[in-house]
């Protein structure tokens, strides 16, 4: 019996090491020659499930998403401080058929998350959780679908103001404002140009920051002030068209002032999905 779990063990270990290889160069052909990220952390099968939707932080750890998963771990990214595999309450997935965690944004103690019942765009909410814990808190908000036409894949809030933006997966040249205190609807921003595919993002110093899965996963910033959209950089060079997703898929980011001098952190799962990877930037941010 030992032998033939020696064997089997030599055989799993020399699957993954394969399966990371070819990862690993696919990963490298689509990206090509785009701006340098300083570091990375990547983490490869059942440990990518967590972290395959957004990032946020409270300045202490990385909190990530995934489908149905929250997770916390520490900012060297060695060691899970908290997590929850079944995120999404029976109570709520019963009542409103939530299936999908999307992105994730962190303020006073507290984790927002957007929810939807996945390819039905019935019912967007925003649930709240504990973000010591990641329990969920009993606090949630539906938004309206007269707004939300196809889903809520992000929220991000600006604690500063006391105001929550959310959008949704089909309309691409404006988002939606919400108080901060009961995501009571006050109104929409409409970009000057249109921003595809955003997956998740953070408030800071007046500007949203956008992850996004459009062809190049590019990092975009809004000024909210004067309503200026910058691209600030490409995660991929590699387009093609015809195929969804081709060459991986962008999630979300966060913005974390860091020793070593990043400051934008952005998460993004690998080429053949079977990885995610969260990279460190060097931004002068304002």
């Amino acid at each position: 019996m030992a032998i033939f779990l020696n064997i089997l063990n030599r055989v799993f270990a020399g699957i993954l090491a394969t399966l990371l290889g070819v990862t690993g160069a696919v990963n490298n052909f689509f990206t090509g020659e785009v701006y340098e990220y300083k570091s990375e952390t990547a983490v490869f099968g059942v440990e990518a499930l967590s972290r395959s939707q957004d990032v946020t932080t409270d300045g202490k750890a990385w909190i990530y998403s995934g489908k149905n998963y929250l997770e916390k771990v520490s900012l060297d990214n060695s060691k899970i401080l908290a997590a929850d595999f079944s995120a999404i309450p029976d109570e709520i997935a019963e009542k409103y058929n939530s299936k999908h965690i999307g992105g994730i944004s962190y303020y006073d103690g507290i984790i927002y998350a957007a929810v939807e019942d996945s390819k039905e765009w019935n019912h967007p909410l925003i649930l709240l959780y504990d973000a010591e814990t990641l329990e969920f808190t009993g606090t949630y908000y539906e938004l309206s679908t007269k707004h939300h036409i196809k889903g809520v894949p992000w929220v991000i809030v600006d604690g500063e103001n006391k105001i929550a933006y959310a959008g949704d997966s089909k309309q691409h040249n404006k988002i939606f404002m919400y108080k901060l205190e009961n995501f009571e609807y006050i109104g929409e921003y409409v970009f000057n140009t249109e921003i595809k595919k955003i997956q998740g993002g953070e408030y800071y110093g007046g500007k949203l920051y956008f992850g996004t899965n459009d062809m190049t996963r590019a990092v975009y910033s809004l000024d909210v002030k004067s309503g200026e959209i910058t691209k600030l950089f490409d995660r991929i060079m590699y387009e093609y068209k015809l195929i969804d997703n081709f060459g991986g898929e962008g999630e979300g980011l966060t913005i974390l002032k860091r020793a070593d001098g990043t400051t934008i952190h952005t998460l993004q799962l690998g080429t053949l999905f079977v990885d995610s990877s969260l990279r460190h930037y060097e931004w002068e941010l304002n």
